[in-house]
């Protein structure tokens, strides 16, 4: 029988690779509104298994760290205010063109956002000794 340690441990590591995949799941939630305007009826299952692929190369090249899945949250926080916030205030529906570059705007603010040395930045001011 596992020690108590151990499955704390593999619990820990469970919900955090889960923050992840969730972390990574808005960066692709763009593709169900653009995808039907090519004439590609995608399945609602396409942005899991995007993020579960992603996150499988994420986690295969960098080792699992907190500050890793704090940074794709960010990314996904950041892409999803910004693209909400064009594709609703300048009418994307049907704008193919709009919405790729909505997309590109808030994928490439959230990881300048993420970008290391902004956040050792920020975390040296946010940092109390």
């Amino acid at each position: 029988m596992p020690s108590l340690d151990s499955v704390v441990r593999q619990v820990g590591d469970f919900v955090v690779v889960a923050f992840l995949f969730f972390g990574l799941l808005p960066i692709f939630g763009p593709l169900d509104n653009l995808l039907p305007l090519f004439g590609f009826d995608a399945p609602s299952w396409l942005g899991f298994v995007l993020a579960g692929a992603v996150g499988f190369v994420l986690l295969w090249l960098r080792p699992l760290r907190l500050r890793l899945v704090v940074r794709v949250w960010l990314v996904g926080l950041v892409t999803t205010l910004t693209y909400v916030t064009l594709f609703a205030f300048l009418e994307l529906r049907v704008n193919a063109l709009g919405i790729v570059i909505a997309w590109v705007v808030g994928v490439g603010l959230g990881t300048v956002a993420a970008y290391p040395p902004l956040w050792r930045r920020a975390e040296s001011r946010l940092r109390v000794d």
